[in-house]
């Protein structure tokens, strides 16, 4: 049975550098019957080495180089197992070495994950500006797109060069430039692919991914900024403290609250430490059916759905659920909701200039805006301006009316200005910009502070609440000295 087992172990080393797909798919199945075989026949050998042809199988998968033509999808879920089996076999060497302060540890771990996750995240904005500058690059000098991209691609085998080839193949086959970017890079933001669909439409390709391109490398170069407090910062630090706290609630306030019970002969804890203790034990004792079971589904649920969605693109022409409820939620929020309709106007009105320059009517341009990658929300107001329009309605009336600002309906006036349309939806798009820039920054500028001080009276109520006690000891034995 031990042969057995490394013979398949060795077997499956090589289907994971030749044929990943078929060894990811299959070695769970056989580590599994193998480990079954071997704890029926007591074999504890075979009991230990059969997990170890899954993990193999994905490091030979990781380390094999897969050809351009290739699925990606058996290394890239590698990637992921690997990380997550890491990230379980760290908890729970820390967890078991160190016990409560093992819990310390799983932070510090989680912190490192989320650094990680951060770093793709901005590599991915990074490779995202790449592609559409190299694609507006070669439409600005006029040089045939499909044999120019394949041109940039150069013969590398790293992941640009990937997609650029990619891209070129589906060209080749007679699609346009946003289905074959759609097909050939699907991560590719939802944004830029529904801008440039819409300015196929209407013959406006290179000042649309001229916009997406700013839009995409504006986006990168604010990522790579070095900012004095991440945004993860509060919430790193406040579950850091929280279990910090339960464990000096549990082991060393108890210590503390008998000393003073000998010396007073009573309960004599300050207010602070028992109302601290009363949070505690509600969260940890108490209710623990309640905020375990949610704290669980918040590791094992909530945050690989949110990483997910992260790196998912959205689908404007038919958006996912996940993204319909977060649309929602956002659009109906107090500050999200003028971020939501501020990020929405700026593309509305930069495809709507795009397309009257172009010599598209009204109702063209509105019916242009649909594919945009803006909140379902607003599109159903932008629906309703073109049924209006349809329908014969003033168009700066129409707009009023579906609640699309003031601004833009300033810019369809006829009796105000007539004739400068152009001119002023040009002059909003900027506005719009700069507005949504300047809205975040005071935002973020009032925000922080406030969250600071917070922060700071949890902090400083915590520390007085722990110290408090061994005060009154002091005070308690000081007053027992004998001269």
């Amino acid at each position: 049975m031990l042969i057995i087992t490394l013979l398949v172990l060795v077997c499956y080393i090589y289907l994971g550098w030749k044929f990943p797909t078929i060894a990811l798919v299959t070695s769970p199945f056989v580590a599994g019957s193998l480990t079954l075989f071997g704890v029926v026949d007591g074999n504890t050998a075979v009991v230990v080495i059969a997990p170890g042809i899954f993990i193999v199988t994905i490091i030979a998968v990781l380390l094999s180089k897969p050809e351009p033509g290739d699925e990606q999808w058996p290394h890239v879920f590698a990637k992921w197992i690997l990380i997550l089996f890491v990230f379980f076999l760290l908890s729970v060497t820390l967890g078991a070495a160190f016990g409560p302060l093992g819990v310390s540890g799983i932070v510090l771990v989680v912190i490192f994950f989320g650094l990680i996750i951060a770093y793709g995240l901005t590599s991915r904005l990074a490779t995202d500006a790449y592609v559409i500058s190299t694609i507006g690059s070669i439409m600005r000098q006029n040089l045939p797109l499909s044999m120019a991209l394949e041109s940039a691609a150069g013969g590398r085998a790293d992941k640009r060069s990937r997609i650029l080839n990619q891209i070129q193949k589906w060209l080749v086959q007679g699609y346009s430039l946003s289905e074959s970017i759609k097909r050939g890079y699907p991560k590719c933001p939802g944004y830029a692919v529904a801008m440039i669909a819409a300015a196929e439409r209407i013959n406006q390709l290179p000042l649309a991914i001229q916009a997406i391109e700013a839009d995409m490398v504006t986006q990168a170069d604010e990522r790579r900024k070095i900012r004095p407090v991440h945004p993860l910062y509060p919430v790193i630090l406040m579950v850091f403290m929280f279990f910090m706290l339960m464990g000096v609630m549990t082991f060393v306030i108890p210590s503390y609250q008998t000393a003073l019970m000998e010396m007073f002969e009573g309960p004599m804890l300050p207010a602070a430490t028992r109302f601290l203790i009363g949070i505690t034990s509600f969260a940890a004792f108490e209710f623990a059916w309640v905020t375990w079971p949610l704290l669980i589904l918040l590791v094992i649920a909530i945050i690989p759905i949110s990483i997910y969605i992260k790196f998912r693109p959205r689908r404007p022409h038919k958006p996912y659920l996940l993204s319909r409820i977060g649309d929602f939620v956002k659009w109906y929020l107090p500050v999200l909701h003028n971020f939501e309709k501020n990020y929405s106007l700026v593309q509305v009105v930069e495809l709507l200039r795009l397309s009257l320059s172009a010599g598209c009517s009204v109702n063209d341009a509105i019916k242009n805006t649909l594919g945009l990658d803006v909140n379902n929300r607003f599109r159903k107001r932008l629906q309703r301006w073109l049924e209006k329009a349809e329908r014969g309605d003033n168009i700066a009336a129409a707009i009023r009316e579906s609640k699309l600002g003031s601004p833009l309906a300033w810019a369809f006036d006829e009796k105000v200005n007539q004739g400068n349309t152009l001119m002023i939806l040009k002059t909003l798009e900027s506005f719009y910009r700069s507005n949504y820039s300047y809205c975040v920054n005071l935002a973020r500028f009032i925000m922080w502070p406030c969250l600071i001080l917070l922060m700071g009276l949890i902090v400083g109520f915590v520390v007085y609440a722990i110290f408090s006690p061994s005060i009154l000891i002091i005070e308690a034995l000081s007053g027992k000295v004998l001269p």
